[in-house]
């Protein structure tokens, strides 16, 4: 299955640039939503906070409420192509989500948040993984890695 591209949201631009996040401090999660998120999570122009954005999976079959920490859990920026371009990325194995003991049930977005509590922060982007919704049958895995050129790149 073909993941589309981050798509990052204007307000964590604004967010980035005043400092609220820092690229490479705090805490990041990457937590995997329903299709019913996608009223919510397509509006790049006004969403802002955890809080915003609606249709998280279900807490089951290993999966854990508000997602899972990035690798480094910071994240990390790292020179781009140029010396004036940075990308913000994460470990390059990329983010498992393995089912366990239940299915992951009713997938379509990953969302990356900048966590300052559990279920609080601010979201920075999120990427559609599939066309339609679809399920991670216990025992297996959905492993989302990062493009070599990043999660989104500053220029």
């Amino acid at each position: 299955m073909a993941a589309g591209t981050f798509k990052i949201y204007a307000k964590a631009k604004k967010y980035i640039g005043a400092g609220t996040i820092t690229l490479g401090a705090g805490v990041f999660k990457m937590c995997l939503h329903r299709v019913s998120a996608s009223a919510a999570i397509l509006v790049l122009s006004t969403r802002s906070t955890w809080a915003s954005i609606p249709g998280e999976i279900s807490a089951t079959g290993g999966y854990v409420a508000a997602g899972r920490n990035i690798g480094p859990a910071t994240g990390k920026w790292t020179v781009g192509t140029s010396a004036k371009q940075y990308k913000f990325t994460y470990t390059t194995a990329g983010l498992i989500f393995t089912a366990n003991g239940g299915n992951l049930t009713n997938i379509k977005y990953a969302v990356i948040r900048n966590s300052t509590g559990a279920g609080a922060g601010k979201v920075l982007c999120f990427v559609t993984l599939s066309t339609a919704a679809f399920t991670v049958t216990s025992g297996n895995t959905l492993t989302i890695t990062p493009n070599s050129s990043g999660v989104f790149t500053l220029a």
